[in-house]
């Protein structure tokens, strides 16, 4: 994003996030999406402020039942750039850039901001009447998992001398 040449002031930019933006990032986690991303440029003197605005969705795999879905992003971020003498990471949202630098790469930004905004736990949201959207094989072949893991009243003898350690 080229930011010499602009005047103090906001100034705002609307980045489109998709597959092309993805397969552009190397060993991207995220390969498939539709993001929207509004961006308001801040500039101030020696500082700029970018706050961004993710929303749309991106394909990630169920950790229940394997199968990829749609999840849903929408999320806010801020981050703080100053000019100084060299490049380089101040802190989490605070960069600097050299003076005579004429742009700003906010591209990874925006996709680490996609993966944080995604939950740690990925499920395949409920339909209506509050049933999972997992393949329903799946769901099937780990309830009878389940139901012999439960039904086993073997204890494994190397922690039987431990259980006396709690009473």
């Amino acid at each position: 994003m080229r930011i010499s040449g602009l005047v103090e002031g906001d100034h705002d930019f609307t980045f489109e996030l998709d597959q092309k933006f993805f397969a552009s990032l190397e060993q991207a986690e995220i390969e498939k999406g539709h993001l929207k991303a509004d961006l308001i440029l801040e500039k101030k003197t020696g500082v700029f402020s970018l706050h961004f605005h993710l929303f749309g969705e991106v394909e990630v795999n169920c950790d229940r039942c394997l199968e990829p879905f749609m999840a849903e992003i929408d999320t806010e971020q801020t981050i703080f750039v100053k000019l100084g003498e060299e490049a380089g990471e101040i802190e989490d949202d605070v960069i600097m850039i050299h003076r005579d630098d004429h742009e700003i790469e906010v591209g990874q930004y925006m996709y680490e901001f996609v993966l944080l905004a995604l939950p740690y736990q990925r499920y395949h949201p409920n339909d209506d009447e509050g049933v999972p959207g997992c393949n329903p094989d799946m769901i099937r072949r780990l309830e009878e998992l389940q139901g012999k893991e439960e039904n086993t009243d073997q204890t494994d003898p190397r922690w039987d001398s431990l259980k006396g350690i709690i009473e």
